[in-house]
Parts: C-alpha cells; sequence; structure tokens
C-alpha cells in the first residue's frame, strides 16, 4: 500500500540545502517551488549539477560542443529566477554517469564542503513514470550517487582520509528530498512560488523548442494539490535522519 500523501511542514526552515542532478533542468522540473519557497524563507541553497548537459538535443545542427556552455548558461538563469547564486557543475559526459567510487567522491566532497542539512536529489528508484515514460539512467546514477555519499563517503571521517587532508570534515545530512518528477507522499505547498517555477523551466530554452510548459506543469501542480488541500504542491519522497536542531 502507497503512503497516504501528506503535506510536509518543518519546525524551521532549513539553513543550508544541496540539490544534486544529473543534467541542468532537473532541478526545476522536479523541485523548482519548493526551492524558491526555501529561498524565500532564507534557506542558502546550492546547486551541483553532474553532467554537461551534452546529449540533450534532437536538433541536427546542434553538437555536444555547442550545447554545454549554452545549458550551463541556462541553468545559471533559471537558478537566478530561484534567488540561487551558488552553481556548482563537474561536467561528466551527459548520458554515461556511472557509480564509481571515483565519482562518489566527488560528490561526498560537495556535500562536505556545502555542510547542507537537506539534500535534493532524484528518486534512484524510479525507473518508470505512471505516464508511461522511461526515467533517464543518469538520474538513477545521481540519485545513487548521493546515497552512497550521504552513508559512508560523506559523513564517515576514514571513508576517505584524502578528504580530511583536503580541509573537508566529515559532515551528516539531516533530510534526504527525492523528487519523482510529481510523484511522492510528500508535499509542499507552492502555491506561491509556482510562478518562479515557471519561469525557470522557461530559462532552459534550449530544452523546450516551441513548447510553453506552464500550462501542463499548472495541471500537474493542481493534481497533486488537491491530494493534500492545496492549490499547487510538489511531491517528494523524504527521509529524515535526525531532527534539526533549534
Amino acid at each position: 500500500m502507497s503512503p497516504r500523501p501528506t503535506l510536509w511542514t518543518l519546525p524551521r526552515p532549513f539553513r543550508r540545502a544541496l540539490v544534486v542532478v544529473a543534467h541542468p533542468d532537473d532541478a526545476e522540473f522536479g523541485a523548482a517551488g519548493t526551492i524558491a519557497r526555501w529561498v524565500q524563507d532564507g534557506t542558502e541553497v546550492s546547486y551541483v549539477v553532474l553532467t554537461d548537459g551534452a546529449a540533450g538535443s534532437s536538433d541536427p545542427a546542434m553538437t555536444r560542443e555547442r550545447l554545454a556552455p549554452l545549458r550551463m548558461a541556462e541553468q545559471r538563469a533559471a537558478c537566478a529566477e530561484l534567488g540561487v547564486e551558488d552553481v556548482t557543475f563537474l561536467g561528466h559526459p551527459d548520458g554515461y554517469l556511472q557509480p564509481t567510487v571515483e565519482l562518489r567522491r566527488e560528490v561526498a566532497a560537495q556535500i562536505r564542503r556545502h555542510r547542507p542539512e537537506a539534500v535534493v536529489t532524484i528518486n534512484p528508484e524510479m525507473r518508470w513514470t505512471s505516464r508511461g515514460t522511461v526515467n533517464h539512467p543518469d538520474h538513477r546514477v545521481a540519485g545513487d550517487l548521493v546515497l552512497h555519499a550521504i552513508n559512508p563517503a560523506a559523513s564517515r571521517r576514514l571513508w576517505d582520509p584524502s578528504l580530511l587532508e583536503e580541509g573537508l570534515a566529515p559532515w551528516d545530512v539531516s533530510e534526504l528530498w527525492m523528487m519523482s518528477f510529481g510523484e511522492g507522499p510528500h508535499h509542499v505547498d507552492v502555491t506561491a512560488t509556482f510562478g518562479r517555477k515557471v519561469a525557470a523551466i522557461r530559462r532552459h530554452a534550449s530544452q523546450l523548442g516551441e513548447r510553453d510548459p506552464g500550462a501542463r506543469m499548472r495541471e500537474r501542480a493542481a493534481e497533486r494539490g488537491r491530494e493534500v488541500g492545496v492549490e499547487l504542491s510538489e511531491a517528494f519522497t523524504v527521509l529524515r535522519f535526525r531532527d534539526l536542531e533549534g
């Protein structure tokens, strides 16, 4: 039996949150309303994008070399719409992510560096959606890397002592928020920040073509919102590892 949808509330805003995704635009489609709300509430939000996004085009005239810097610029513009200033691009080839120990170390280093109370990523269990689409393998790998980093790579002192030598002390994340692009039992009311979500998505022009996603995104957010009695919501699977201190 699936968990009953609930409206998620926090005892206080997160001080710091880290968004770890595979591609530019992943976070905007899955969590931008929530991210904008957190920023509005005073949370310091940073992004880590694992790939260069260079495979995300069906235009026969486009090349990977041209697309990668374009998508980085689009991601920065989208973050600006949400109030996020700190974006790190690890630059791995789009479409080829693997959950290697080396990449796990990179993600763990970012968690140790940013010291977030909450991490947002993609649910690695989602192999396909209820709409009949196959989830990109890079998405699943991104989620797995975050899980591997939270325990043990970011939190265990001796997992890789060279991280200590770089001044990166272990860090325990308090909450993990996994997005499944509209599915999940824990909902956030994004009615007040939904416009910023759409504005951020529109910054990813290379991915939209002639499409305007606003109406369809609102329809999906309204479907989720009805499940918890609000106008518009985003859904996640949330793991709480420890209570937030005061």
